[in-house]
């Protein structure tokens, strides 16, 4: 656990430190990491993961109709 914070720190630092341009190019490969990083529980119904899934669809096909969390704060 301690090693893995200590690594996300690091990343962090690293990202804190690029360039505009560099941070933007940045940005597709972040999120194709953070996709398949999503963890799902084992323990839900099958109900419980279809309506995640069905949520996770819409969002990807329809990200306009969600708010951002920029956007609450």
């Amino acid at each position: 656990m301690a090693e893995n914070a200590a690594l996300r720190e690091e990343i962090h630092t690293v990202i804190d430190t690029l360039s505009e341009r560099n941070l933007h190019a940045l940005r597709p490969l972040l999120t194709v990491l953070a996709e398949k990083s999503v963890v799902i529980e084992s323990d839900l119904t099958h109900e419980e993961h279809a309506l995640i899934a069905e949520g996770v669809n819409r969002y990807y096909e329809h990200p306009e109709e969600f708010v951002s969390l920029e956007s609450i704060k």
